[in-house]
Order: C-alpha cells, then structure tokens, then sequence
C-alpha cells in the first residue's frame, strides 16, 4: 500500500487526476486503491504484473521472450481489471524504463499503443530527501513534463507532493494525466 492512501488524499484535495503505472501484484494486494483510483477519475498504466525487466538492461538478467512479456501484461491486465473494473491497456509503462525495439513490437502486437515514459524522475523511490524530491521535480516543471513519482513505503514522493503541485500552480502550470495529455 506504502503511501497511496495520502497520495490520493493529495491529490483529491487539489483537484488533480494523475497516471498510476501499476503491477498486477500491487493490483491484486490493494483492490480498494486501484477501485478509488479509477472512482477518482485517475488514469490506469499497466506496469506488467510483477516488474521484471523485459530487456534485463537494469537486472542483468537475461530479457523476457515475447511469450513471457505478453504474459507479463496479459496477468496484469486481468488483476488491474478486477480490481478497477476496467483494464489499463492500450497504456503501458516498461519497469526500470527497460526498453527496445523488441519490447515495442511485442507490446504493440496485443494492443499497448503507447508505452509511457517520464521527463524527470524524482528519486523518492531512493529515500531521496523530500527538498531535493521538491526541487528535481520543480526544476523540470514545463508544459507537458511528466513526473515520475511512486506510491511505495520507502518513497519521499508523498512528503513532497503537496510542495511540487504548490510549486507547479505558482508557475502558472496545470496539471493533467497523461491519457489527458496525449489525448
């Protein structure tokens, strides 16, 4: 769950609707946050169902085959799906940001148009300080920036949220998922 719950709090608070890149895992555990995520008006990502490396570039592992990465995706559509009622597709976001040309036509094959990356990628997830969670984001605020921020227990991300949407509203900036984005 780590800290979704005040996440959304947040969020609900301020008027926003954001992305929520998820594994079918974190689907399966938290039902009632993937249920409130979509009854909140937020954008579903698929985030394949247990965050393997489809190329292995950041595990050093060996990369998935393309049976095993529609796998990935097929698993976690079925738990985003129960949980929200909806699945995630055709969105989805590569764990690690571990991509290739391979990855894009094997995910393209079964429907995931777009596979949705991040301008700045605030390092909450590292326990990074909330000050410099705060100043990364703020730094690369400009029209259409997309922020990578998690939800985990380890992450600074909640702590410094309400000062980036403060930060990002003082420069005149909106806010939009990325399904909002894009469309």
């Amino acid at each position: 769950m780590g800290h979704a719950p005040e996440i959304l709090d947040v969020l609900q608070r301020n008027g926003i609707t954001a992305s929520f890149g998820m594994t079918g895992q974190w689907a399966d555990a938290h039902p009632e946050l993937v249920a409130r995520m979509v009854d909140e008006g937020h954008h579903l990502i698929n985030h394949t169902y247990d965050h393997l490396s489809f190329t292995g570039q950041s595990t050093g592992e060996a990369p998935l085959s393309r049976d095993e990465r529609i796998g990935q995706l097929e698993r976690a559509e079925e738990s985003i799906g129960a949980a929200a009622g909806r699945g995630a597709a055709p969105w989805f976001r590569p764990p690690y940001g571990d991509y290739d040309t391979s990855v894009l036509v094997d995910v393209g094959s079964v429907g995931y148009s777009y596979v949705v990356m991040w301008s700045v990628d605030s390092l909450g997830w590292k326990g990074a300080p909330v000050a410099e969670v705060t100043e990364r984001c703020l730094d690369a605020a400009v029209p259409g920036a997309i922020m990578l921020l998690h939800v985990g227990a380890a992450s600074t991300d909640y702590e410094a949220l309400q000062d980036i949407i403060d930060g990002v509203r003082a420069r005149d900036l909106g806010f939009a998922s990325v399904e909002q984005l894009v469309g």
